[in-house]
């Protein structure tokens, strides 16, 4: 008579082991895969979608394993202010529109565009804006003014100044397009003074009507003393004009 083998116990035990041991690690996967997906969930119900970007970049970081709680808490954190500052950054570049976008202090060549570095590193502190200071940056076309110009433009946006970059004719057209609207052309007049920088170029490169002067003379009036203007133009003659009412 052939007698059925019984499975030797030590190895069943052992197998049956394995196999809770396999249900017990699958069910915590997938109880800390639906927490983590209802916490990302959560976090963009809150607006917080930045801070799950950070989290899922962290997971993959195998340095942060042995952080404690309070340290990984302190990483994730500066991670998040640090990525709005980013995107801070990022919008204010953008919305201000300069003609040139990438420009940078770094790039500059003092030797060739003549420019002491001393000067360009003392303005890069922003401390012509703090203390409401117009600069005016003059010279011939091709000169690299308007580059130049730009490159101040955006570090000021680095350190969180509102900036605005625009053409000395597309000011004037953007105020013709509102002559027959006071009420709009004060708006935009008023919405231009509170940029906290900014960056006129093809300074009076044109003829400016009596009526655009006025204009010109409310808006310089409204940032004197508060926040400062860039001027970017051909004529050394500038140096001897002033654009604010108040300088005479």
């Amino acid at each position: 008579k052939s007698l059925t083998r019984m499975p030797n116990t030590k190895n069943l035990k052992k197998t049956i082991k394995h196999q809770a041991l396999y249900v017990v690690l699958t069910t915590t996967e997938r109880t800390n895969d639906l927490m983590k997906i209802e916490l990302k969930k959560n976090l963009s119900l809150l607006e917080l979608s930045d801070l799950v970007k950070i989290i899922e970049e962290q997971e993959t970081d195998i340095k942060l394993v042995d952080l404690s709680y309070d340290e990984r808490l302190e990483f994730l954190l500066d991670a998040l202010v640090q990525e709005r500052e980013n995107r801070l950054i990022e919008r204010l570049i953008r919305n201000a529109g300069f003609k040139y976008p990438n420009a940078c202090l770094e790039s500059l060549d003092y030797d060739s565009r003549q420019i002491k570095k001393s000067t360009i590193i003392n303005l890069a502190t922003m401390g012509f804006i703090s203390n409401a200071t117009n600069l005016f940056i003059l010279g011939p076309t091709g000169a690299g003014k308007t580059y130049l110009s730009c490159a101040l433009g955006i570090e000021a946006c680095r350190q969180t100044y509102r900036v605005l970059y625009i053409r000395m004719p597309d000011l004037m057209r953007n105020f013709e397009n509102y002559r027959d609207d006071i009420r709009a052309l004060t708006r935009y007049r008023k919405r231009i003074g509170n940029y906290q920088l900014l960056i006129l170029d093809e300074w009076l490169n044109y003829k400016v009507s009596e009526r655009d002067a006025k204009i010109l003379y409310e808006l310089f009036e409204q940032r004197c003393g508060t926040n400062p203007t860039i001027f970017v133009g051909q004529y050394p003659c500038l140096l001897y004009t002033s654009p604010s009412p108040r300088d005479g």
